[in-house]
């Protein structure tokens, strides 16, 4: 006797359903076992591509300013997304779903009235899946999904399966956004702790010797020069210790006001030119007030410059410490210039001129066509003799 093609049906049905459910399992390991939030990003556009067989996905994380902070993409080379005319702006159909709690599945994307097309050398897309990601009523993020490998469209089992997906992504979003800044205070916490077990601790413990000290020199009138001169040392290392935690604290505050004088210039950047801003701040622990000042001078030059000449879509800001050294690297996609034969303006002689100050490092490398990146390295005051 045949089988029952209705029973087949069912039965092929449930087996595909078992696959996309142990599918999104294997997923939510895998997005687990991540910390970094780029890692996480790229895993997630990776992962959501093959749950459904996708050719194309893709993870946008919306900025400030209504457009497209981080875009991570799964299904192209880096050669191939290298030779995109600009990179995606958050307008148009991507922008509708940074700005929507509903999915949003189109058999024809083009169709969409708010569809706008693709750039120059961007692969051709038909169908299209896109999917909120959102925790506590704030959108976290977005999928972006083209083509299914087997040209069907995107079904609603589909769309099922990447909004379950969504609701983990929104999970580990949030994870690796609260690792961060438990990092951060971590770090804060830390140096908070170490200048009161300074003060409280081993300074009271000096001004206890020193008492002692001065109690032997009552004693003892043939060594009252010596014990006044070992005193007078102590002192002096009471002194040093002080600094040191005026420092600290010092440094935690301006730690925190780089971070929002930054993100301030990143807001004004925005406000005049619409190029896409990336910035990266790490938490820098070695700093004073000079540091504070070239750091954000320089990347004000430096912002002002891609304004004005570079006519640039994409500008990275990335601002990290090492053991040794700071590094700030400000780079754009703008036309660039030959640095052989075109003569610095005031600005990068101006930057050239806060790093000397400060007995850092600036590199300048550009060529026309591939656009600028400064460099700029220094030295931390605790390794720098």
């Amino acid at each position: 006797m045949a089988d029952d093609p209705m029973t087949q049906d069912k039965g092929s049905q449930t087996d595909y359903s078992e696959a996309k459910l142990n599918a999104l399992s294997e997923a939510v390991r895998a997005v687990a076992a991540e910390f970094t939030l780029d890692r996480i990003l790229k895993r997630l556009a990776e992962i959501a591509a093959r749950m459904i067989g996708a050719r194309y996905a893709a993870f946008g994380v919306p900025d400030s300013m209504q457009g497209l902070a981080e875009f991570t993409v799964y299904g192209m080379t880096e050669e191939e997304i290298a030779l995109i005319e600009h990179p995606p702006e958050g307008r148009g159909l991507l922008g509708v779903l940074l700005n929507s709690e509903h999915p949003i599945r189109l058999p024809r994307l083009q169709d969409h009235p708010k569809s706008v097309g693709f750039p120059k050398n961007h692969p051709y897309m038909t169908r299209f899946l896109g999917v909120p990601i959102v925790s506590k009523g704030q959108i976290l993020g977005s999928f972006y999904l083209c083509d299914r490998i087997d040209g069907q469209p995107f079904s609603e089992d589909d769309e099922r399966m990447i909004s379950l997906l969504a609701a983990h992504a929104a999970i580990a979003i949030e994870n690796a956004k609260l690792s961060e800044q438990l990092r951060r205070l971590a770090v804060l916490e830390e140096r908070d702790r170490i200048s009161m077990e300074l003060h409280d601790g081993i300074i009271q413990s000096i001004y206890a010797i020193g008492i002692k000290l001065e109690l032997i020199r009552m004693n003892a009138p043939e060594q009252a020069e010596q014990i006044a001169a070992v005193n007078r040392d102590l002192n002096r290392v009471i002194e040093d210790l002080r600094r040191y935690i005026r420092d600290l604290r010092v440094g935690v505050e301006m730690s925190m006001s780089l971070r929002e004088q930054m993100n301030d210039l990143a807001r004004r950047f925005r406000e005049v030119c619409s190029a896409r801003l990336v910035m990266d701040i790490s938490n820098i622990t070695n700093l004073n007030e000079d540091r504070l000042h070239a750091l954000l001078q320089i990347t004000r030059e430096s912002l002002s410059n891609i304004v004005r000449h570079a006519e640039a879509t994409e500008v990275y800001v990335d601002l990290h410490e090492t053991p040794t050294h700071v590094t700030l690297v400000i780079s754009d996609d703008g036309k660039g210039f030959d640095p052989k034969t075109t003569p610095p303006g005031i600005g990068l002689r101006n930057i050239r001129q806060r790093v000397r100050q400060l007995e850092g490092i600036a590199e300048i490398e550009s060529r026309p066509g591939r656009g600028c990146t400064i460099t700029v390295m220094l030295p931390n005051p605790s390794t720098h003799s």
